[in-house]
């Protein structure tokens, strides 16, 4: 019988990994199958998160990059979690030079020495994906980006394991949360296929430096196309200071202050103008060269926005400048951060949360780290969800800020932005994709629409038929409250009959009334502690949202 090739890498995947899961599920379900979920400390959750990430590493490539996609969703984990994953950097040994000269070989049909001037053997870094080395090409220093040898196929067989673990863990866990991870598996499997491809590297690198053609202080380098192949990327080799380099930095003389306004407008300008973002935003893809540009590195992944959400997101950012909070309220809705079940009156006070800490006047250094947690709890408390084009767009400003807190420990995200989007706003709303006539056409059909709903709503009314919701988040709190007062009323009455028993017993020795008194305790007791339970508040596990 032929053992198929994944066998092995799952049997040590789920040796792994699976006691992890295990935990997980006791925490919803103390006995796996039954039992309320057990208690589980702040310290215990940063051991379990420690020990994972450290397993993610071990396993190598597909998890480590897993890992880096989960740390973005804090939307979703708990921040220990989160917070863990991004200590698991894309770093690991380099591969053997002769492999890559095997693959470059390969890739080209040629012997390496006739394709470079010069190639150094040694890499000058080494990721997860791929090892980068320097060589010469025609006179001039360019960087040679190799795909890791047999990544292809490990990340195949891991992403097989992963689906048949998901398919273990939900029948033990909530849907909805399954279908949350299910969703981040999918962009993953489409995120690191690209990846994987250098040709779209190039492609994205051609477009973004055509979006920013017309800014001489934001440079993207150009790729030898001819070079260039799924397993290859040569490009221009580009020397500069880590934005996240202080000392770097003021060597060259930039205007730090400057510098983070450059990256936010820069960012603003991509998500919501060109609709076209470089999605990998850490310090070390973005340099500072000796001419004080901007430069963007690493351009494998990159996300682009259609235009519903393009326009979706000026409405939420100016109704942020504005303070709208009504406004942001409809662009959750509108972005499908939440479902549309949701209770308005929840949602608006976790808008009004986080534009408030935003909007805090005096921040310190000592302080960030208190805004930021509060920030998170919010998250965490309200029923907010981060489709997957966002969680890019947050990576890149928590990047931004994280950056810019170094430099400017008052640094606020929104007053930075908002001057930004006002003296953009024009141009991304009237950018000249669209005519008159069509805008025009556009805003008639809208009108026409909501004339239409309204009407319907009217006719409903003068029939009787409209049916109005109780949240479920409001029957939940009922529930809790009837639940309290019956277990309150219940625990008087059996109070006031053991006071009552013992002085009957004291009075008249009868030992029948002293049973009946005892048989009625028991069924109190059986009514207040089984039949009406103690209702716990919130729907997520005690790890997730």
């Amino acid at each position: 019988m032929r053992i198929p090739a994944f066998f092995p890498r799952s049997v040590l995947v789920t040796i792994k990994l699976l006691p992890f899961l295990i935990s997980f599920i006791r925490d919803w379900r103390r006995f796996i199958l039954f039992g309320s979920p057990r208690p589980f400390s702040a310290a215990d959750h940063a051991t379990r998160a420690r020990n994972i990430r450290i397993r993610m590493a071990e396993l190598g490539p597909s998890f480590i990059k897993g890992a880096q996609v989960l740390a973005m969703r804090e939307d979703i984990l708990m921040p220990a979690y989160a917070r863990e994953f991004r200590h698991l950097q894309d770093r690991v040994p380099p591969f053997p030079s002769r492999e890559a000269i095997a693959i470059l070989e390969r890739n080209h049909g040629r012997p390496v020495r006739e394709v470079f001037e010069q190639f150094d053997h040694e890499p000058i870094a080494a990721a997860s994906l791929g090892q980068v080395h320097r060589a010469h090409y025609k006179g001039q220093p360019v960087a040679v980006k190799i795909l890791r040898p047999g990544v292809e196929k490990l990340v195949a067989t891991d992403l097989k394991v992963v689906w048949w673990l998901i398919l273990f863990l939900s029948l033990f866990v909530d849907e909805n949360l399954m279908r949350s991870f299910r969703a981040i598996i999918e962009e993953y499997t489409r995120m690191i296929a690209q990846e994987m491809d250098f040709r779209n590297e190039r492609k994205h690198a051609d477009r973004l430096r055509a979006n920013f053609a017309a800014w001489p202080d934001v440079h993207i380098p150009h790729f030898i196309e001819e070079l260039t192949t799924r397993q290859v990327a040569v490009s221009e080799f580009v020397e500069g200071v880590r934005i996240d380099d202080p000392k770097g930095l003021a060597r060259l003389g930039v205007d730090t202050h400057g510098l983070i306004h450059r990256i936010v407008e820069v960012y603003i300008r991509m998500t919501i103008v060109h609709g076209f973002i470089h999605a990998d935003p850490h310090p070390g893809n973005l340099l500072v060269d000796q001419k004080k540009r901007l430069v963007i590195l690493d351009h494998g992944m990159a996300l682009e926005f259609d235009e519903r959400i393009r326009l979706e997101l000026l409405r939420v950012v100016y109704a942020v400048t504005r303070r709208d909070i009504d406004a942001i309220v409809d662009g959750f809705y509108r972005l499908d951060m939440v479902d549309a079940d949701i209770n308005r009156g929840t949602l608006r006070d976790a808008a009004a949360t986080l534009l408030n800490i935003q909007l805090e006047q005096d921040v310190t250094t000592r302080q960030v780290q208190e805004i930021a947690q509060e920030i998170l709890s919010t998250f965490y408390r309200f029923p907010i969800r981060l489709p997957n084009q966002l969680v890019y767009l947050l990576r890149a400003s928590t990047l931004v800020e994280g950056v810019a807190l170094q430099y400017d420990p008052r640094f606020n995200g929104i007053r930075v932005a908002t001057p930004i989007v006002k003296r953009m706003l024009r141009e991304i709303a009237f950018r000249g994709e669209k005519g008159w006539e069509e805008w025009a056409r556009d805003g008639v059909k809208e009108a026409y629409v909501t004339a239409r709903e309204l009407a319907f709503i009217i006719h409903r009314l003068e029939r009787e038929q409209l049916r109005l919701r109780i949240h479920e988040g409001d029957l939940t709190r009922l529930e809790r409250f009837l639940a309290a007062f019956l277990r309150r009323l219940l625990g008087g009455i059996g109070f006031a009959l053991v006071i009552g028993s013992v002085v009957a017993w004291l009075l008249l020795a009868g030992r029948p009334l002293l049973m009946l008194s005892v048989l009625a305790l028991l069924l109190l007791f059986y009514a207040i502690f089984i039949l009406i339970p103690i209702q716990r508040g919130g729907q997520g596990g005690p790890y997730f949202k």
